[in-house]
């Protein structure tokens, strides 16, 4: 969630707490964790990085809803020719863009109706807001330029280096659970049923691997605590490792409950869609007799282009610059893998990054001048249209 300015760089520090642990937790045994489930809601949660039987079957039950969503009239009998999919990507502060983004798209009067959004990291933060369209766009406004540092976390000071993150995010939490409202969890699980995905990626770190989890599956179950469980996923999405704490997640494996620690999905990957090698053309030919138009549109909240600045010839300056430069061409990456996932399913993407000409630096994390301004930005790239169709292959390449 947080810019890869200072907190990436303070992991540094972090490194060096010694031996120092955490509370002790039951840990998922290493042969269970293949199979360890969400109690109670089939079809929650995959493996981001391999297509598995369970994510088969879960593409299988969201085309036959689609189906049966369409000869209802639920949903219009094009989505069975064309499908429009969203992804947003991490950023931090930079998630302003993706919101004012949204906004002016939704003025242009052309913004779709995604079958699938997905979100990492800030991406995360607004995906349940882009997924259920326009009417939620004063709240994502609301969210991305309204709150500041203190209204996302607390600094532990000293205490942080030697607990499981330097910043306590309990104030993210509540910021988060104040917008899952029961109504919104109810909204997203009307979707569910039309064919509709809401898919969040967090890092399993103990595995050491990507979790790609249902929101809508998860929102439409009959689980009393259906609700908090969203809210902890949209947490750890954003929990960016040793600066934020992991989060714990309740799982089942073997039949017994354990819990596994899910840190920043942008750990993985900046921006995602689904496993490779997904081959969705053959599940639309089987449901809709034909395979269908595919657009993905991709918002990188971020420049693209690289950023000349005078490094620091401190251990903190060094790394700072080093994985500011990490995540640029690590985001770089992530668009020409999907776009080369896209092609060979002869789908397109579309995607679109804060344009080279915005040169502000925020005073703070969470400066609310700078993601006021940023907001503005994205409204007028949303009203632009200003959608890019060749992904650069390297960051220079973006100018």
């Amino acid at each position: 969630m947080l810019r890869t300015v200072t907190p990436l760089v303070i992991m540094l520090a972090a490194l060096s707490s010694g031996c120092v642990g955490g509370t002790s937790r039951s840990a998922v045994p290493a042969n269970l964790a293949p199979a360890a489930a969400v109690e109670g809601v089939r079809f929650a949660r995959f493996w981001g990085d391999e297509v598995s039987p369970d994510i088969r079957a879960a593409i299988t039950q969201q085309y036959e809803q689609t189906v049966r969503a369409v000869r209802a009239g639920r949903r219009p009998a094009e989505e069975l020719r064309h499908a429009d999919f969203l992804a947003i990507s991490g950023g931090g502060a930079d998630g302003a863009f993706s919101a004012g983004l949204l906004k002016g798209w939704s003025g242009r009067g052309d913004r779709p109706a995604f079958e699938v959004v997905t979100g990492v990291s800030t991406g995360a933060l607004a995906a349940p807001f882009a997924f259920l369209g326009p009417a939620y766009d004063g709240q994502l406004e609301e969210v991305f330029t309204a709150y500041g540092d203190s209204d996302i976390y607390i600094d532990r000071g000293l205490i942080g280096l030697v607990g499981s993150g330097l910043y306590d995010n309990a104030p993210l939490r509540r910021l988060i659970a104040r917008y899952m409202s029961d109504a919104m969890v109810e909204a997203i699980a009307q979707e569910y049923q039309l064919g509709r995905r809401l898919l969040i990626q967090t890092t399993n770190i103990d595995a050491q691997r990507p979790v790609i989890w249902d929101l809508t599956a998860i929102a439409a179950s009959s689980r009393p605590d259906r609700r908090e469980r969203m809210v902890d996923i949209l947490l750890a999405s954003a929990a960016l490792p040793a600066i934020f704490p992991p989060v714990r997640l309740d799982v089942l494996a073997a039949g017994e409950p354990h819990q596994e620690l899910h840190v920043d999905g942008a750990t993985v990957s900046q921006v995602f869609f689904a496993p490779p090698n997904l081959r969705l053309a053959d599940y639309e030919r089987r449901f809709f007799g034909a395979p269908r138009a595919r657009t993905l549109y991709l918002i990188r909240n971020g420049r693209l282009d690289p950023q000349y600045a005078v490094t620091e010839e401190t251990t903190i300056g060094i790394a700072r610059r080093s994985i500011e430069t990490l995540v640029k061409y690590q985001a770089v990456a992530d668009l020409v893998r999907l776009e080369a996932q896209a092609r060979a399913a002869n789908g397109k993407v579309l995607f679109t990054a804060i344009p080279a000409g915005f040169e502000r630096k925020p005073k703070c994390e969470f400066d609310r001048s700078y993601m006021r301004e940023l907001f503005q930005i994205g409204i007028r790239e949303g009203r632009d249209g200003s959608w890019r169709r060749q992904a650069p292959r390297t960051p220079t390449a973006a100018r």
